[in-house]
């Protein structure tokens, strides 16, 4: 029976195969034991010598029946000839030219038995991962015949099929069974159903997909069962805006407050939302999708939410989430800068850990960056907020414990009384400076404007003995 002939061709002596040095060597060789005063070919190349592997390989066999080295001459802009070919069955090369044989020279016999056994495990390892591929192609058809066949019996059970259609009905077909319409199978699970929306047998198995057309269908659908994976959130959601499913990073979510009567209220984030011991005031409810129709009628009907800004609130999740307003409590947090927000159900109310600043004076909070507040850039202490500095009456300023903050119109910092005296003014343009500008000298107004007058009209230097001397450019 004869077998399927394959080749490996060298004919390029950049391409690094690792058997090349081995064939150049064999053919060095044969070369010069027939014409010992003539050159051997230098290396391989595309149109003078081009040397090839061939083997020959039976259907259902792990080896080939015969291995040949072939030795091919030519010109540039001709047909490449072979010259020499090496059987390494026999061990005999033949002259193509002068149609003669001769035994391989005993030089090179280790040379050939390497690139021998280098084709028989080319070959063995090729014919192993075809069988490896046809092993898994034919779980998958197993596995598909289960599937459709499970599908079926669901069919029977809700009376779309009888069993007389259900055993016509090939276990390897890729068709629904009612309507003859292309199965579709949950991304997860492979349960098998039928894409025609209208046919009866898709509500027998329901699939439903996201309907971004960016997200191939057979990667982004999922049978009711596999929808919500427990300990995250669903994998597809619906928009109560526009009715539309879609993948959970397509939605932002509310994921429930967590019941203060468990009294875990202050748990820390977490990837998983059914933590043993835990309730919700509700389950995990998809707010709005990113569009921006959706977004603006969930803004206007008060049930967008809000993003919690502590990063150890319940709701921080690494997709969209928000707290909507039914998890929303009455000691919620926002600064007045506007830029801060808090849930009030989470570990930033807490006033251990919350790091908020509070007003020595009206002891209203703000956050960390807020604008309305400063802190001393040495000691940290809080100053009075900006209505409380508005104010200035002698009560506020005068008071025992009390914070006055001064922002230098040098380096921008501020420092409280305690740290500085209400700084000095620059000698050359008056600005306030803290003592470390004023000791240093770095008031930048003046720098730059020594340095113009200097550029523009030269300056003046006194000397030791206080004389004034005139420098000009």
């Amino acid at each position: 029976m004869s077998g399927q002939w394959e080749s490996i061709i060298f004919d390029d002596p950049r391409s690094r195969h690792p058997m090349l040095p081995l064939v150049v060597k064999v053919m060095h060789c044969i070369y010069v034991t027939v014409d010992p005063t003539r050159p051997p070919p230098p290396t391989v190349m595309k149109w003078w010598h081009s040397q090839s592997l061939s083997y020959q390989v039976h259907d259902h066999e792990y080896e080939p029946s015969i291995v040949i080295l072939n030795l091919r001459e030519g010109k540039r802009d001709s047909t490449m000839k072979t010259h020499f070919t090496i059987n390494f069955n026999t061990m005999t090369v033949n002259d193509v030219s002068l149609n003669r044989r001769f035994p391989v020279p005993n030089e090179i016999h280790s040379v050939v038995r390497d690139l021998d056994e280098y084709v028989r495990k080319t070959v063995r390892e090729k014919k192993e991962a075809e069988a490896e591929e046809a092993r898994r192609c034919e779980k998958e058809r197993e596995e598909h015949r289960s599937r459709v066949q499970a599908f079926c019996r669901c069919l029977i059970d809700k009376g779309l099929i009888d069993e007389d259609h259900a055993k016509l009905f090939s276990s390897d077909s890729l068709q629904c069974p009612v309507c003859s319409a292309q199965q579709t199978s949950c991304t997860r699970c492979k349960s098998i159903s039928c894409s025609n929306n209208d046919c009866v047998a898709s509500s027998a198995v329901p699939i439903v997909r996201c309907c971004m057309a960016t997200h191939p269908s057979h990667t982004r659908q999922f049978c009711t069962s596999c929808l919500e994976p427990p300990g995250s959130l669903p994998r597809l959601g619906k928009c109560p805006m526009c009715s539309n499913l879609f993948c959970t990073g397509e939605l932002s979510w509310c994921v429930g407050r967590p019941n203060s009567n468990d009294g875990v209220v202050g748990i820390a984030t977490s990837s998983d939302i059914d933590v043993p011991g835990i309730t919700r005031v509700h389950s995990a409810r998809p707010l709005y999708c990113h569009n921006t129709g959706c977004i603006q009628n969930s803004q206007d009907g008060g049930r967008v939410g809000r993003r919690c800004s502590n990063t150890d609130c319940w709701s921080f999740r690494m997709y969209s989430t928000n707290v909507c307003p039914e998890c929303i409590t009455q000691d919620s947090f926002s600064c007045p800068c506007g830029q801060y927000w808090t849930c009030g159900s989470c570990k930033s109310q807490s006033s251990d850990i919350r790091r908020l600043l509070t007003c020595p004076r009206c002891h209203q909070c703000f956050c960390e960056s807020c604008s309305y507040i400063w802190t001393c850039g040495l000691c940290r202490r809080v100053g009075f907020c900006s209505d409380c500095m508005e104010e200035e009456s002698e009560e506020v300023e005068h008071a025992p414990g009390v914070n006055l903050l001064f922002k230098c119109q040098n380096c921008q910092g501020h420092l409280c009384n305690a740290c500085d005296d209400g700084g000095q003014p620059c000698c050359t343009c008056s600005r306030m400076l803290c003592n470390l500008c004023a000791k240093d000298e770095e008031c930048e107004r003046c720098a730059h404007f020594r340095q113009r007058c200097n550029y523009d009209y030269g300056f003046f230097e006194f000397g030791s003995d206080d004389e004034m001397t005139y420098h000009d450019f």
